[in-house]
């Protein structure tokens, strides 16, 4: 018996020892194929995972900033425009979608089936910016895959008033020309992205959103430019470009206390949400990047770099018989009329091309030439606007017989509208130069002011008694009726210098078809100078020959109204 008992414990001890190591063995087992999953094969399955899930993504176009005036008016905004845009891993019948789509877009099942069968990423556009009823049509249709895109679309409520200064932009909202261009980074702001998780293996399965970045909306620009302003000088121009059948004209108008740019037109303008149907050459602001030669406007420079260099003094006399012959070139007076003895105003007041080229002659080639460059000819101004030309100011190396005295009266040297609108500034700001410039602030979505813009200081160029005695001299020019009385307005102190200038033909000399360019620099008042207009009006076809009867009256409107405007005081 105890021998049989013995038997059956011993036989139940190995039957237990049996299931131990049995369940040892399992419980290594799977400890061992965790380890084997989550360390040696965590590269695999994560792989093949994600062929199961992948993530993709959809940008989020950010809200361009605005553009507005000196007085909050709005010069260019965003709208919102919604595109229609495919998720192709949703699309389960490409043909089904399109036959659905279609007819909301107005166009065939069969061209749009193509188009979605010919995707090669998972996201397409089928149409940029719908319109209002194609949108709501399109939000209402249950088509798996169909997403509405939220774009903008840029609008320019003043239309061709500020076109040129302002710009245009281009398919994709960046800017091609003007403040659009320069200041693209800061208008631009920032996109978003909307990230979805999507079932690899199974098309046509919903999308889960992973992850939404919101855009960063882009930061306004605040200009110096005063529409108003803008559209008083734009009239007076376009009536005298009708009246004279003139190719095209500009205005500036600077505060000389600080060279900010009050207006600054050119006409014709350009429509700027129909850009492309212009030629490339209407993108650019002519004030900044047309050269030509001044003409006689150009004698008050002469006038400053005589008295400054000490060659003349304003008792100086010179004699003018109607004509002079200097180095085989004959320089004439207008009308070769004779004007006899002349001290340095009479000579303003006449106009007298005899008189300034021998002041010119008398400052000498090399001083007269570093006086131009420090007075801001040959060069930049600076202003924050693109593609600014230097204007040709050659060395004096490479200047011929006659380029000295044909200098003094604005032959033989280019300028840019820009380069002659600061240079009266500069008179008229007592011989100190600065930096024009139409961008006053920046400022982000919240309303905090990233950034202001402030006066850029070139320096004093030349004396405040040069500058009151040739400001003086501008005074007679307009006052006493002589050079300009078609700019005079009683009551008003005005200072002016008309200029009529021949064309350079492109394979040297001068155009032969009659046509010039008429300008003329104006500064209200001469005893408290606020304003500085400068404008030129490039070969007229028909009518007057002369700034003294197209320039000088186109400046009077734009004067009469600026002086309502800004309650100029006489």
């Amino acid at each position: 018996m105890k021998r049989g008992v013995a038997s059956f414990s011993e036989l139940f001890r190995r039957r237990l020892t049996l299931v131990f190591v049995l369940f040892l063995v399992a419980a290594i087992g799977i400890e061992s194929r965790f380890v084997y999953l989550q360390v040696v094969a965590r590269n695999t399955l994560v792989d093949m995972a994600n062929e199961q899930l992948a993530t993709d993504s959809i940008p989020i176009k950010a809200k361009r900033g605005m553009i507005l005036d000196a007085t909050g008016r709005v010069l260019a905004q965003d709208i919102a425009t919604w595109s229609l845009g495919l998720y192709m891993k949703e699309v389960k019948d490409p043909h089904a979608t399109a036959v659905a789509i279609a007819p909301i877009l107005k166009t065939s099942a069969s061209v749009l089936e193509k188009q979605i069968r010919a995707a090669s990423s998972t996201f397409i556009y089928l149409r940029k910016q719908v319109g209002a009823s194609e949108y709501e049509a399109l939000r209402s249709l249950s088509v798996p895959g169909v997403v509405l895109d939220k774009g903008y679309r840029r609008v320019y409520p003043l239309g061709a008033l500020v076109s040129s200064v302002v710009g245009v932009t281009g398919s994709d909202n960046q800017g091609l020309s003007g403040i659009e261009f320069q200041y693209d980074k800061e208008l631009r702001g920032v996109d978003g992205r909307h990230t979805y998780r999507v079932s690899g293996s199974n098309p046509g399965e919903p999308a889960v959103t992973e992850e939404v970045i919101e855009a960063v909306q882009g930061k306004d620009i605040v200009l110096t430019i005063d529409s108003n302003i803008q559209y008083f000088a734009q009239q007076a121009l376009l009536e005298t470009v009708k009246t004279y059948d003139a190719k095209r004209a500009t205005c500036t108008v600077l505060d000389p206390k600080t060279d900010a740019v009050l207006a600054m037109v050119d006409v014709p303008g350009l429509d700027p949400e129909h850009w492309q149907d212009a030629p490339l050459s209407a993108l650019s602001e002519k004030v900044v990047s047309a050269n030509y030669e001044p003409g006689s406007v150009f004698k008050a420079a002469t006038s400053v770099a005589g008295l400054e260099t000490g060659a003349i003094t304003l008792k100086s006399t010179f004699y003018s018989g109607g004509s002079l012959k200097i180095n085989g070139t004959v320089v004439h007076e207008v009308n070769n009329y004779a004007y006899g003895t002349m001290d340095l105003y009479a000579m303003l007041e006449h106009s007298s091309n005899v008189g300034f080229a021998q002041v010119s002659m008398k400052i000498g080639a090399q001083p007269f030439y570093n006086s131009l460059r420090k007075y801001g000819f040959g060069k930049p101004t600076g202003i924050d606007l693109p593609g600014e030309e230097s204007g040709i100011l050659l060395p004096v190396s490479q200047w011929s017989q006659t380029t000295l005295p044909t200098m003094g009266f604005g032959q033989g040297v280019a300028v840019t509208a820009i380069q002659m609108a600061n240079f009266y500034a500069t008179i008229a700001n007592g011989g100190v130069m600065q930096r024009p410039y139409v961008v006053d602030r920046i400022v982000d979505a919240s309303g905090t002011v990233q950034r202001t813009d402030t006066p850029g200081v070139v320096g004093r160029v030349f004396s405040a008694k040069t500058a009151s005695d040739v400001l003086e001299g501008l005074h007679g020019v307009v006052q006493k009726n002589i050079g300009v009385s078609t700019a005079y307005i009683p009551g008003y102190q005005v200072a002016g210098k008309t200029g009529t200038a021949q064309i350079a033909a492109p394979g040297g000399g001068y155009l032969k078809d009659g046509s010039y360019v008429f300008s003329f620099a104006g500064i209200l008042t001469a005893n408290d100078p606020r304003v500085v207009v400068f404008l030129s009006i490039h070969q007229t076809q028909k009518g007057e020959r002369t700034s003294f009867r197209v320039a000088g009256p186109t400046f009077k409107k734009i004067a009469l109204q600026l002086i309502q405007y800004l309650r100029l005081k006489p």
